[in-house]
């Protein structure tokens, strides 16, 4: 451990071996060595993550869980198991890039920063969506159906593309999402680490709302763009991962507006699945109709989970 690195990056690793040992090459090679502290956790991994850490990067932290205590909680293990004023996110699927990096830096300059992202960009150089508005019980399915793509109302909108400028961050942002993520430590202590009772999903949402109501700012910068493949742990298990997209947005709305919110959500979002999927259907888009109905199976399934929990 580095005596006093100015960033500590925290890795969430879960059986993606390969996509990890990139992702710290990315790092080792996009930063200095004293400039940084690395962390790396594994919830428990099957592929030899893990093992492969401490064999091929000596110099990186690394701590095994044995159990998948989820993703919001083995980044509060990594940001306690670190002391730099400065703590970057970055997914085992995600590379980061030396511009990514000193952008992510930089908007921490900014009065009252809190958390941070940057442009990010598939393996195939594409700008995929980072930032978003923060749920509502209708935006999400307003977009969905496809009203908001054809008005433009930002305002009703779940996902929307941030003012893009190579000089200064947009700092109007909701909030970023953490696959590639900066925190001011002192922010943190302040309002406190992840709320553990996401196990993945929106905790970074809810992070950054809380950081908000703190009086702290979300930036985004385009001065730099890192990598996200994306979707590398949770492809492994489709419908369970829906499960807890969805079980998460319902705690995040109970959470931050209560039950009636969380039951407007709910129907918003079973119309407009169940009418993309009769409509898909008569279309002959199987493959598509198939994705709405996975999801509309998910949200009934963590729907169900919520009553039986009381």
């Amino acid at each position: 451990m580095k005596t006093h690195p100015k960033v500590a990056i925290v890795v969430v690793s879960h059986n993606t071996k390969g996509l990890l040992l990139t992702c710290i090459n990315s790092v080792i090679e996009s930063t200095q060595p004293d400039d940084v502290e690395i962390v790396v956790v594994d919830n428990a991994s099957r592929d030899g993550s893990y093992e492969a850490v401490l064999r091929d990067h000596p110099q990186v932290v690394a701590i095994s869980n044995e159990v998948n205590v989820g993703f919001a909680a083995a980044c509060n293990q990594g940001i306690r198991a670190t002391s730099a004023p400065l703590i970057l996110l970055l997914n085992s699927d995600a590379q980061l890039t030396s511009q990514a990096f000193h952008a992510l830096c930089d908007c921490m300059l900014v009065d009252r920063c809190g958390a941070a992202g940057c442009k990010l960009v598939n393996a195939d150089g594409v700008e995929v969506v980072s930032v978003r508005n923060f749920l509502t019980p209708f935006n999400q399915a307003l977009e969905m159906a496809g009203i908001t793509n054809r008005f433009r109302l930002r305002q009703l909108s779940r996902t929307y593309r941030p003012a893009l400028s190579q000089k200064s961050p947009d700092c109007s942002v909701d909030w970023v999402e953490g696959s590639c993520l900066i925190l001011r430590r002192a922010a943190l202590d302040e309002m406190g680490l992840f709320d553990e009772r996401f196990f993945m999903y929106s905790e970074d949402e809810d992070l950054c709302l809380r950081l908000r109501l703190a009086g702290w700012s979300v930036c985004y910068s385009a001065a730099g763009a890192a990598v996200h493949v994306g979707g590398a742990s949770t492809a492994q298990n489709r419908v369970e991962m829906l499960r807890h997209f969805y079980s998460s947005q319902l705690y995040f709305l109970s959470k931050h507006g209560g039950l009636t919110r969380v039951l407007l959500y709910v129907a918003s979002m079973r119309l407009v699945l169940t009418v993309k999927r009769f409509l898909l259907k008569m279309l002959s888009r199987n493959r598509d109709a198939k994705e709405a109905a996975e999801r509309l199976f998910a949200l009934r399934r963590a729907w169900s989970s919520r009553k039986d929990r009381g």
